[in-house]
């Protein structure tokens, strides 16, 4: 019995937007047998990693594999197909048939998540291709899969300051419901609507702008929150204009029963601390003027700092 094991992966970069699919196909020793990666032209992520995970089996079923072993970084997708998950959409639900017929014709067969660094050669392949590069066949023997296009380091870039009009445009998070993020940064914040994609995405931004805060249930529809001791998002922090706009903004968490994580003065600003409904901290601050910063003796730097806040303080901004 032949048993092969295939990475697959498959991404949008719009969603919908072009999308392209990479598999990996592994030997019983773990060795590269072959990568490809393909353009399927405009279509969502979900749509992408079942392409991929089609192209994934396609090319065991070819060279003759008995027993297949999936590895994917969509929760969603491997759920589904494990059946844990019903599939609701239409056009994933075709996919998933065809997927299901295919894996039929194989002795024995079983799919596993992984995180996306564990699924890091797909993932390249994905976006080499959405790059513009050839990629696809088998891989000779011994010679491993290398980048060759990076430039060579010069360390003159290190000694350069970024461009003083660079900003954080955004920060797109993953949730678990996508209706019960939008209640609380839209319904209890007060961000707005500017664009949703059924129940995957949504975009929300304050003043027009196309968003501020991307929400998305890609990889994360009915998950749980990471445990304590993993990296990620410490918090999302979000800068209101005033003093006054920032009590108006611990008015309305309190007209919504949210309780605050903490609250704390650090000199160059005032903050709020919370939890949104997925466990992402949320951070809510309003700096003050730069010329009132506590500066380090030597006038360089800043000398921040961390003192409780007075929360009715801040309040008594609403009575002015």
């Amino acid at each position: 019995m032949r048993k092969l094991t295939v990475n697959v992966d498959g991404g949008a970069r719009g969603n919908p937007g072009p999308a392209a699919i990479g598999v990996v196909v592994r030997g019983e020793g773990g060795e590269v047998l072959e990568e490809r990666g393909e353009r399927i032209g405009t279509a969502t992520n979900n749509v992408a990693e079942y392409k991929a995970l089609l192209l994934g089996i396609e090319r065991a079923a070819a060279r003759g594999a008995d027993e297949l072993e999936l590895v994917g970084d969509s929760e969603l997708i491997v759920k589904q197909v494990r059946g844990e998950y019903k599939v609701k959409d239409a056009t994933l639900r075709e996919l998933h048939a065809e997927a299901k017929r295919a894996l039929g014709d194989f002795e024995r067969w079983s799919i596993r998540h992984v995180r996306r660094a564990e699924n890091a050669e797909a993932d390249r392949l994905v976006n080499q291709v959405l790059d513009g590069e050839e990629v696809g066949g088998a891989v000779e023997p011994g010679s491993g899969a290398t980048d060759d296009t990076a430039p060579e380091p010069s360390g003159q870039s290190r000694d350069q300051p970024i461009d003083p009009g660079v900003d954080i445009g955004h920060v797109h998070l993953k949730v678990a419901d996508l209706d019960r993020a939008l209640d609380f940064y839209c319904g209890v914040l007060g961000f707005e609507l500017q664009q949703r994609l059924g129940d995957e995405a949504a975009f929300v931004s304050a003043g027009g702008y196309h968003h501020h805060i991307g929400l998305n249930t890609w990889q994360s529809r009915g998950g749980s929150p990471p445990p304590p001791g993993s990296t990620g998002l410490f918090h999302t922090a979000i800068r209101y204009p005033t003093r006054r706009a920032l009590a108006a903004a611990l008015r309305r968490l309190g007209d919504a029963g949210i309780r605050l994580t903490g609250a704390s003065d650090h000199g160059v600003s005032e903050a709020l601390y919370l939890d949104d409904p997925d466990g992402n901290g949320v951070e809510l601050y309003w700096d003050r003027p730069k010329d009132e910063w506590p500066r380090q003796p030597d006038g360089q730097g800043v000398a921040m700092f961390t003192a409780p806040l007075d929360l009715q303080g801040l309040l008594d901004e609403l009575d002015g």
